[in-house]
């Protein structure tokens, strides 16, 4: 009885432990690789102004090819990955098409859904910033979910229960 009891209670643990919304789990599945020789399916350049992306704004198809080209600007531009929509500051480890020049050639394909923002350096002060939207583009961040859903926090009854199943073993472990 006291071998039932101890994996109950075992059982009852590991499935509050994998129970929705613990998990500490992230998708990996969206990326961004800089690929030089890929064909493009979309080009972003620069806006006639000379200080604006054009387009600044692009949805693409999950698998595209997104190419940063201009030849002799009379400014030199480049294209710096941010953590945020309409940042101006580069993300740690984010993608980057190296020093401003006035000719660039930066090529990168995405993968799944996700928000590919980024600045150019020189020209951050006049808003030069743009952002590309991937399939879906990316989840609504965890602090703008409903948090009151069962499925997504386990919430009180589940701690309860274990705790009362704890407490039935021990009982049932005095008896034998």
């Amino acid at each position: 009885m006291r071998l039932i009891a101890t994996l109950l209670c075992t059982l009852v643990v590991f499935s509050f432990l994998a129970a929705p919304g613990m998990s500490e789990e992230t998708d990996t599945s969206a990326t961004a690789v800089v690929t030089p020789d890929a064909e493009c399916d979309h080009v972003v350049r620069i806006a006639p102004s000379g200080v604006k992306f054009s387009p600044a704004s692009l949805t693409v198809d999950d698998g595209a090819t997104v190419c940063w080209q201009w030849t002799d600007e009379s400014m030199a531009h480049n294209v710096v990955e941010t953590a945020e929509e309409g940042g101006t500051v580069a993300a740690d480890g984010g993608l980057s098409s190296g020093e401003a020049n006035e000719t660039e050639d930066f090529r990168v394909t995405f993968t799944g859904d996700q928000d590919f923002t980024y600045v150019c350096e020189p020209h951050a002060t006049s808003d030069m910033v743009g952002i590309v939207t991937v399939g879906e583009g990316d989840p609504a961040p965890a602090s703008e979910a409903d948090s009151s859903s069962s499925e997504d926090a386990p919430g009180f009854a589940a701690p309860a229960a274990v705790v009362a199943l704890m407490a039935a073993a021990m009982i049932l472990a005095r008896r034998d």
